[in-house]
């Protein structure tokens, strides 16, 4: 054994581990040193021209609500690509409403605005989370057990649980 692993008091699976992690370490760095001297340096891709492209896109994108465009900024080249994108005010209306549509469910509610004691499937089913079956099952417990005491009972209701009853809290109410 080398003195200086001794001297550590590394066991022989240590010494033994030690020397693959170098070994690996060694060839690693080989591997690195050939291939940067083997290869071509002349294939490396220049992203300039493609990054300007897509900041061009990006700025037309920006700018063509505004209808003009800053010549200090772009250069002639540049201000032909741009013009060559727009986007129309009726595609950008069209996405915001959208977004708009793309809303929770019980984001038009009002906070205690359902009675679970007396809401009919309809204003049920606007709740988060529930869906026309969880509906049934809620007027179902409705119809047998005469009502809910608390708001809490509802988890009482097979597939309610505390995360769906969370969503839930804010609308519902049993007055």
């Amino acid at each position: 054994m080398i003195p200086i692993f001794q001297k550590l008091s590394f066991t022989k699976n240590e010494i033994r581990v030690l020397f693959i992690l170098l070994l690996i370490l060694f060839l690693g760095l080989g591997i690195k040193i050939t291939k940067g001297i083997i290869s071509d340096d002349s294939i490396i891709f220049d992203y300039t021209k493609s990054d300007r492209l897509f900041n061009n896109k990006f700025a037309a994108s920006v700018l063509s609500d505004t209808g003009f465009v800053v010549d200090s900024l772009f250069s002639k080249e540049e201000i032909k690509t741009i013009g060559k994108v727009k986007v129309s005010e009726d595609s950008l209306k069209s996405l915001d409403d959208k977004k708009k549509k793309k809303g929770k469910k019980g984001d038009d509610l009002k906070e205690k605005s359902i009675n679970i004691n007396t809401a009919t499937m309809e204003q049920l089913i606007l709740l988060p989370g529930v869906g026309e079956s969880t509906a049934e099952k809620i007027l179902a417990y409705r119809k047998e057990y005469g009502g809910f005491k608390k708001i809490e009972d509802i988890m009482k209701i097979k597939g309610i649980g505390q995360k769906k009853f969370d969503k839930l809290k804010p609308y519902i109410t049993t007055d």
